[in-house]
């Protein structure tokens, strides 16, 4: 355990370190805000700032799920491990005395702290948006963003899952994020023409934490889609880190 530990923290820092992590998170700060200005410039002219006074985090919640950090999890699997396994760097992690199970579930676990790490920068951007841009809606609509945003986290860290198991096909980053992002936009485009896609495809429910803020909480739709993404991150890892271990580096 002990070296997970510390390898989690190496893994972290590593992401920390890269260019790509200080410019998501600078754009998942200042997004919000910039947004923010733009509503209240315009909403005594056009009025969209009284239609997304009270959900405005929300509304920008959506933006980031649906596109944001979708493309951060593709570039951060795409970096951790097909990177690296192009760079040849990945042998001087496996040198050390840790299992390959530890530095796979190392890696995916850094890639999910970075996803709870931006909802909370963006939950925090947005709320501070809203409380000098828009109208506040009081602590009942607070609770309500706070537990939209934590909700979002689960779908994300699947996607992650899912993106990881892909990056393991490939030895460039680049390959690895372009067919990512290809996959995911036909899956969102395939479930406007064939519906039923969308039942089985984990990209579906990026939207996940609009069933937890409704003014009656889907409690039985909510279980059903919890059990689906949590079956496919079972699988997709399990997947991901068989082929990860059958690699020769």
């Amino acid at each position: 355990m002990p070296s997970l530990t510390a390898n989690v923290w190496n893994e972290t820092i590593k992401m920390a370190a890269k260019k790509k992590t200080i410019f998501f998170l600078a754009v998942t700060l200042l997004m919000p805000v910039l947004a923010g200005l733009l509503l209240a410039r315009f909403q005594s002219g056009i009025g969209i700032g009284a239609i997304a006074s009270q959900d405005f985090p929300i509304l920008m919640l959506g933006l980031l799920t649906s596109i944001f950090l979708p493309l951060f999890v593709f570039m951060g699997a795409a970096d951790v491990f097909s990177g690296e396994m192009g760079d040849r760097t990945m042998k001087n992690t496996l040198t050390r005395p840790i299992t390959r199970f530890k530095v796979f579930t190392s890696k995916q676990i850094a890639l999910g702290v970075y996803i709870a790490l931006f909802l909370v920068a963006g939950l925090a951007a947005s709320v501070i948006s809203a409380l000098f841009f828009q109208n506040f809606g009081g602590f009942g609509t607070v609770v309500k963003w706070f537990l939209a945003y934590g909700a979002a986290f689960v779908p994300l860290l699947v996607l992650s899952i899912v993106a990881v198991f892909l990056a393991q096909f490939f030895s460039s980053s680049s390959s690895a994020l372009t067919v990512s992002i290809l996959l995911y936009l036909a899956f969102k485009v395939a479930a406007f023409f064939i519906p039923q896609i969308a039942t089985y495809s984990p990209t579906a429910y990026m939207d996940w934490h609009m069933l937890w803020i409704g003014s009656q909480i889907a409690i039985g739709k909510i279980g059903s889609i919890f059990m689906f993404l949590m079956a496919c991150s079972i699988l997709f890892y399990t997947a991901g880190f068989y082929l990860f271990d059958k690699k020769e580096i």
